[in-house]
């Protein structure tokens, strides 16, 4: 598992990840200990996907994901770039 860090919101020190479950197929709860034994705050972060920056070789019917504004924006400009196509 890669660890993203967080820090405790409340003493600011390093915490370090306890368990990880999978909610849905884009998003996770993460429950995170604080390492200082004298906060000892324990917390649940959760981590969602929310927007495709490049779409996947393999998608997964069942996994629908707004492009990101900006890839649409650049998709749309390069497609206006290309030559039309010709008539039958």
């Amino acid at each position: 598992m890669s660890n993203i860090h967080f820090q405790c919101p409340h003493c600011r020190s390093r915490a370090s990840i306890r368990t990880s479950e999978e909610m849905t197929l884009t998003m996770r709860e993460i429950t995170y200990q604080c390492r200082n034994p004298e906060c000892g705050h324990t917390f649940v972060v959760t981590a969602e996907v929310s927007r495709t920056l490049s779409p996947s070789a393999m998608p997964n019917p069942n996994v629908l994901l707004p492009i990101s504004e900006v890839v649409k924006a650049r998709l749309m400009r390069q497609l206006e770039l290309l030559p039309e196509a010709p008539q039958r």
